[in-house]
Formats: C-alpha cells, structure tokens, sequence
C-alpha cells in the first residue's frame, strides 16, 4: 500500500501532511451486487480521514471530520472510474488543543490560508474484483503532489443502513512525506512519512 505517516508532538506535534487523504479521498472497484452505473456521493455523516506519524517511540493520531467528494463509478467499467474530493482543514482534531492549533497554523496546515485539502483522480488499476489503485493529485497547503490511494469498494455493513440501496463501503489507503507541503517543522522529533486511512459510506446520487 503506498501510504505516509503522520505527526505530533507534546507542544510541536508536526503534521505530516494531507490526506488524505487527503486524503483524502478516493476511488473505487468492483463489487458483488447488481451491476450499477452512475455516481455516488461521499456521506459526510460516516466518512471521516485519519492519519497516523511516528514521534520518538510512539505512535500518534488525528482525524479530519468533514470530507465531501464523488465519484463516478462504473461496476462493468471500474477502471474508468473518476473521484474528487475534498477535506475542511479546520476539521482536524486529535483531542489536544495545543496540538489542533499547532497544525491548523501558518507553519503546518496554515487553516486561514488553505481552507481545503483536494484529490482528484486521473487513472484507475484494478487490482482485484474489490479492490484498486487510484492515482491522482492531492492539493495540501497550496501544493499539488501526485498521490497513489490502495482503495478497496464492498457493500456495507452498517445496520443503520440496512435499506439504503447501493450504498457501499469505502476504504482507501496512502502515505505521504509532510515535507513534501512545506511541513518541515520539529524534524528532529517528528518522522516526515504519514500514513492516511479514508473510511467512507457512499450512496448513490
């Protein structure tokens, strides 16, 4: 899975980068129920982006709550999918004040400056009849980087939603350098990779 980290640190926790990211976002792939063309948008209820960086010894973590996006998916055709998505930067939390207001300033996440964190696709690899690798761009602090997302697409388990027909479930997998976007503080405490986990409900528009 190609994937980043990410960081924190007791008063510098450094974010490694986007998501996705991210993070967003993104993509698709077969799966086992009637065939279904058209497009699905990302549920902002159930879909949340999360990302994991080494500091020292530990492992830290952080989430973005507000992520919207679609995608445009094709069961006979998955390789011809599209996505695009997008993540509010001022959604990020990891339960520590001190550290949400390090990331979301001028030096990490600059949250005044570059509300939004982007994906959009540009082509799909099957990998398996569940499974893909989505290459695209990530937009993070008003830099645009290529990114690979390892994106599985399977009907849902959630209860709640035992009667939304066509909803699926959405996972999809990346890693980033934070320094790739202008992240480079508290190097000397924070590893540079993050790693990005996209956990999504899409439904049918």
């Amino acid at each position: 899975m190609k994937t980043q980290r990410f960081s924190r640190s007791a008063r510098g926790f450094a974010m490694h980068s986007t998501v996705p990211g991210l993070c967003a976002v993104a993509l698709v792939c077969a799966t086992a129920s009637a065939a279904q063309a058209g497009r699905f948008e990302f549920d902002q209820r159930r879909t949340e982006v999360r990302f994991t960086f080494k500091m020292a010894y530990s492992t830290q973590r952080g989430r973005f709550t507000k992520v919207s996006g679609t995608l445009d998916y094709d069961e006979a055709k998955p390789e011809k999918s599209k996505i695009s998505a997008s993540i509010a930067t001022a959604s990020l939390t990891t339960g520590e004040s001190l550290v949400d207001n390090e990331l979301k300033g001028a030096s990490f996440f600059n949250v005044k400056e570059q509300p939004v964190i982007a994906f959009k696709s540009l082509s799909v690899k099957t990998t398996s009849a569940t499974e893909a690798d989505v290459a695209g761009e990530i937009t993070v602090n008003g830099i645009t980087k290529p990114a690979t997302l390892n994106v599985s697409l399977q009907p849902h388990d959630d209860p709640a939603l035992k009667f939304d027909a066509g909803a699926r479930k959405f996972v999809a997998k990346t890693r980033i350098q934070r320094s790739h976007f202008n992240m480079t503080d508290y190097q000397s405490m924070v590893d540079d990779e993050v790693d990005i986990e996209i956990d999504a409900i899409v439904r049918p528009r």
